[in-house]
């Protein structure tokens, strides 16, 4: 592979993270983007070396998107990429979406009583600010959170994950998380311990933390922004979506 070659899959893997593709989903992606030939599922698992149902979900997730044709049938069916350009447009929605979501949020802002909504970004004052809410919890106080972006929340946090979680268990703060099948399975075996249910397709850029007095969006894309909202009827409506996509949603 050629460093030119090289270099454009680097950049069809970020484009294909963006536009909310998993991990596993942009890695045969690429592989088949890399072939530029059909390959039977068997040859896919062997070139990725994911495990087989990996595979398998990453090919219906693809076909899903329309990022893949099928060719054949049954057991001589094959799979080649589409064009890279739709993953670009799908990056390039999600960020008008997201930006658009967050100037909703700043006209909320705009127009609230003082204090009702904060605004922060960059991530060392988004990290700052994880910690300040963290620490004036109160014990037994709980977290909900419906997910999509749990790896970029493990990303930020870096080496301070683990001082985050030893805090969170001193004060027994209990977290219910909602996200895809990778935070799931994170969060069932990485160092923040949870109770975790899996909705197939939670892969966005925003998370929506829930506490007993405010409700938090942290946007990850294209930069990290946390807007907070303080209010009453903001908890009380997003606990009960978190409460319906609870019950629904599959145990990790």
């Amino acid at each position: 592979m050629t460093k030119e070659i090289s270099a454009k899959l680097d950049s069809y893997i970020k484009n294909a993270n963006k536009a909310g593709l998993s991990a596993k989903a942009s890695t045969v992606y690429v592989c088949l983007l890399d072939e530029g030939i059909a390959l039977s599922p068997k040859n896919i698992i062997l070139k990725t070396k994911l495990h087989r149902q990996y595979a398998y979900d990453a090919i219906h997730e693809l076909k899903d998107l329309s990022l893949i044709v099928s060719i054949g049938e049954n057991k001589s069916v094959r799979y080649q990429a589409v064009s890279p350009d739709k993953i670009l447009q799908e990056a390039e929605k999600k960020r008008l979406d997201t930006m658009d979501s967050v100037q909703s949020l700043m006209k909320l802002y705009n127009k609230s009583p003082a204090g009702v909504v904060e605004v922060i970004s960059g991530s060392q004052a988004v990290i700052a600010n994880i910690f300040k809410i963290l620490n004036e919890a109160k014990e037994g106080d709980y977290l909900d959170i419906i997910g999509g972006a749990g790896m970029s929340f493990v990303k930020l946090m870096g080496e301070r994950i683990e001082e985050y979680e030893e805090l969170r268990a001193t004060k027994k703060i209990r977290i219910r998380y909602i996200g895809s099948g990778e935070d799931v399975e994170y969060n069932r075996n990485g160092v923040i311990k949870n109770e975790s249910r899996n909705i197939k397709g939670i892969e966005n850029i925003v998370n929506v933390s829930i506490r007993p007095e405010s409700v938090s969006f942290d946007i990850y894309e294209p930069e990290i922004l946390t807007v907070i909202v303080k209010s009453d009827s903001a908890v009380a409506s997003q606990r009960a979506l978190f409460e319906i996509l609870w019950n629904v949603s599959g145990r990790a």
